[in-house]
């Protein structure tokens, strides 16, 4: 039998079951031999240089800085995957060393159009593709009858996300009618916000309203009798949890930040508070499962990568020099504190 390749995935920030690579890592699973790294250290990027035909960073951020500069790579096909915030929040693209990299694989065109507001130039120095992230829709699709009252709410509890919002979308729908329910799924760490929820919603007689889950571990059985998914976020790269939804049944109900329209159907977008009124009052359940299915259904996401990783190696000998930077090799105490400023960063944006 002939051997598998090997490639070995590096998530700094989440293990493998909370992943955004967990769909994809199973997948390759079934031609590959797949090493999963979390959170990595530069002695782990080190040693599956040596050992693994492909190597891929989820995050742009301090390990994959740090390996791109300063571990031999050993020529092997090297693949950063970089979300939203990296390209926000932080300096981390314009720190990696690109001649050390195949690939930049981003979920969307409107991270594309972030990175060419604040490096230009970085679309010449990398090969850029944009593969859109996974949503595994049979396993959220479901018969189970929906409670058109009952509005999902699905994330990090953090001002990037734009709570406040959702208390008043939901003061407006219980004036209207009190059986309307907003469940939110999701942690909050921030004590302002926190306590500005908490105040509100006791200001705004909305206790009977509204539920709090924390982080929910079985997102497809919580899904399954809400009628309406509610996003009111400032931004989001893709929206796994407006996807997931609708995969599940939910309608959409989407705040119309910079490239949703790109993303998501127009008819689900709102810019005011009496517009997503109007979506919630009017949303029909299982309307856009077709929609999520043809065009994010994870066997399209498992084609694409598929695709990326058979091509050829696009580094040369005479591109890579891994003594490129001058930052020293981290060690496990200084690779730590710096997933520890990473996480920080990430609950900021989110």
């Amino acid at each position: 039998m002939a051997t598998k390749p090997r490639i070995a995935i590096f998530d700094p920030l989440n293990p493998r079951e909370r992943s955004f690579m967990q769909p994809l890592t199973a997948h390759l699973e079934t031609s590959w031999q797949v090493d999963f790294y979390h959170p990595g250290t530069a002695d782990e990027v080190a040693q599956a240089a040596q050992d693994c035909d492909v190597l891929w960073f989820e995050w742009c951020g301090s390990l994959a800085a740090f390996a791109t500069n300063q571990i031999d790579l050993c020529g092997k096909k090297t693949i950063i995957r970089l979300h939203s915030f990296e390209a926000i929040d932080t300096h981390y693209p314009n720190e990696v060393f690109w001649g050390n990299v195949d690939h930049l694989v981003l979920v969307c065109d409107d991270v594309l159009e972030i990175l060419r507001l604040r490096w230009p130039e970085l679309e010449r120095r990398v090969d850029i593709q944009i593969i859109t992230n996974a949503i595994g829709c049979d396993r959220f699709a479901n018969t189970a009858h929906k409670v058109m009252t009952d509005i999902a709410w699905v994330g990090r509890i953090e001002m990037k996300k734009n709570p406040g919002q959702f208390l008043q979308i939901l003061a407006k729908l219980a004036a209207i009618d009190p059986a309307y329910r907003l469940h939110v799924a999701g942690h909050c760490d921030d004590l302002r916000v926190s306590r500005y929820l908490s105040h509100l919603i006791g200001l705004l007689g909305l206790r009977d309203n509204i539920v709090f889950y924390d982080y929910v571990e079985d997102m497809p059985a919580w899904l399954q009798d809400k009628g309406v998914l509610l996003s009111t976020s400032l931004y989001e790269s893709f929206g796994l949890n407006i996807g997931e939804a609708m995969a599940a049944g939910a309608f959409p109900v989407i705040h119309n930040f910079p490239g949703a329209s790109n993303t998501w159907p127009h008819e689900c977008l709102y810019s005011t508070i009496d517009e997503a009124v109007a979506l919630i009052r009017a949303a029909e359940p299982g309307k856009y499962m077709d929609y999520v299915r043809r065009r994010y259904d994870s066997m399209l996401q498992f084609i694409a990568v598929d695709a990326l990783l058979a091509k050829p190696n696009r580094k040369t000998v005479d591109q890579m020099d891994f003594t490129h930077g001058q930052t020293a090799i981290p060690t496990s105490s200084q690779t730590r504190r710096a997933q520890n400023m990473h996480r920080r960063l990430r609950r900021r944006a989110g």
